[in-house]
Formats: C-alpha cells, sequence, structure tokens
C-alpha cells in the first residue's frame, strides 16, 4: 500500500510541474525572488475582478494564485481584506490533495519548509484577531497605527505588531515600501508576495510620470502574474481599476510569457512579466 501511495503521489507531482510549464515555460523558481504580485483582471480599462459568486470561475486562475503562494516566504494583504472575506485562508490549494502537492513542490524545487509568513497592513487595526486566516500561519506582522495597536491589543491580539508612524495613512507608498523593508529583514523573506488591491499594489510600481528616483529599486515588484478574463465582465464582478498599464509597462516592458485557455466561463490569458536580472 506504501508503495501504491508513493506512485500516486508521483505522478501527481510529474502533472503539477507538467502544468507549471505549460503555463510559464522552464524556468529555474528557486532563483525567481523578490516581490511578487498576483491579481486577476478583466475589461478595458482594466479592473481586478472582485471576488463572489458574479466572479468568472477559473481553475487556471486559482492554480496560479496557489503557485504565488507556494513560492512565498511571506504574503501580504489588508485589514480590509480580511474583513470582506472572513473565512479565507491563504492556503495554497482548497483541495487537500492538491495543496499536499504544492507543499511538495515548495519543499522539493525551493527547499521551504512550512507555509509562508502572514503580513497585515491595517492602519484601524479593525479585523477579527481570531480570523481563521491568522489561525493558519504561524509567524505574523500587523503593520499599523499606535491606535491600530491599541484596538488589537484590546482584542486580544496575539499577533507581531509593528508601530508605524503612517501606515496606511498619510503617506501611503513610504509606509508600505517601509513594512516590506522590515518584512525582510525581520523575516529573512527573499520572496515576498503581494495579496491586496490595487491601491496597495500601485505603491509597489514605479510611476514614469513622476519621480521615483529616490526610491530603491528593490522595492519595486520584481514579477507579476496576471489572469487576464477576455469576455465580458459581470457588473457586479467589476471592482477597483488596476494598476495603470502604463506603470506596468515601465516596470516589465512585455510579458516574458502569455498562455491562452478556454474556460468553462469564457477565453482566459495567463501572463508572467518579470524584471530580468
Amino acid at each position: 500500500m506504501g508503495s501504491l501511495i508513493q506512485e500516486v503521489r508521483k505522478l501527481r507531482d510529474s502533472a503539477h510541474s507538467q502544468r507549471i510549464e505549460e503555463l510559464f515555460g522552464i524556468v529555474e523558481w528557486r532563483r525567481a525572488t523578490g516581490l511578487l504580485h498576483v491579481a486577476a483582471i478583466a475589461g478595458s480599462p482594466p479592473r481586478a475582478i472582485a471576488i463572489g459568486p458574479d466572479a468568472p470561475a477559473s481553475p487556471t486562475d486559482r492554480f496560479v494564485l496557489g503557485f504565488a503562494r507556494a513560492r512565498a516566504d511571506a504574503i501580504v494583504t489588508t485589514g480590509a481584506i480580511l474583513r470582506a472575506e472572513p473565512d479565507l485562508v491563504h492556503c495554497y490549494a482548497e483541495e487537500v490533495e492538491e495543496n499536499a502537492t504544492f507543499a511538495r513542490w515548495r519543499s522539493r524545487v525551493l527547499g521551504k519548509s512550512g507555509p509562508p509568513a502572514l503580513i497585515v497592513l491595517s492602519a484601524s487595526g479593525a479585523f477579527a484577531t481570531d480570523h481563521p486566516a491568522l489561525a493558519a500561519v504561524e509567524d505574523i506582522i500587523v503593520w499599523t497605527t499606535s491606535e491600530g495597536r491599541a484596538r488589537l491589543a484590546e482584542g486580544g491580539a496575539t499577533a507581531l505588531l509593528i508601530e508605524a508612524s503612517a501606515a496606511c495613512g498619510e503617506c501611503l507608498r513610504t509606509s508600505v515600501h517601509a513594512a516590506i523593508e522590515r518584512v525582510r529583514s525581520c523575516l529573512n523573506a527573499g520572496t515576498i508576495l503581494i495579496e491586496a488591491g490595487p491601491t496597495i499594489s500601485s505603491t509597489l510600481y514605479p510611476d514614469p510620470r513622476g519621480d521615483d528616483s529616490h526610491r530603491v529599486a528593490a522595492r519595486w515588484i520584481d514579477e507579476l502574474l496576471l489572469s487576464r478574463f477576455e469576455a465580458e465582465l459581470e457588473p457586479r464582478a467589476s471592482g477597483p481599476v488596476f494598476v495603470p498599464k502604463v506603470r506596468v509597462t515601465a516596470r516589465f516592458g512585455g510579458a516574458l510569457s502569455a498562455t491562452r485557455i478556454d474556460e468553462a466561463s469564457g477565453p482566459w490569458s495567463f501572463e508572467r512579466y518579470r524584471v530580468e536580472s
């Protein structure tokens, strides 16, 4: 029985690796570190696809999200997302066996064990301290204000709280960059995944029309995994406007790969952008 289980796992692992290669080509993933951004968009101008019953379903988009999470040392989310998604857990996959396959890939290919740390950006500290996303991980950092820190303490938070002078407030760009640098140093995180809305993620792309010359290049997004729904989106599934194309182009130029897949919900394009080192 044990040998049969091992054989099934090998077959799963092989199919899993082949699917990654079909989507993105042959890549030395252990070296593809830095700031990673994953997003699903639709429309023109592109908007983030809002999670909910009206969003177009895509098993491939869910696979890409799990793949991004499996690469991460830390995942950045926001208090607003935790409030909007009370059942959110940053697992690699919903199905137990596929989640285990991602975990084996993470260990075998990247040499990483255990789940990624979770970083929550929240000026107000207004999110449930018993949220399942927090319960599912070992390392948590909340980047907040003094008011947010006090509110979380009253709620019985046991996470590591780091007080910032302007977290998610008057100087959003400076605060987000500072939070990421602190995460790098505190957790020795080589790959940090951004799972935040366009307001936060836009601050991590250079603005070619502004003066970003004083910014440290390592703070910009290094890689973007973009799932693009190419059919008409239900209005109720239309979220905020995505990062302006001019910023994405200024950072990456064109996509390194783009794979078009027709799913039950309609046509999708799965694109990978990366700054070549």
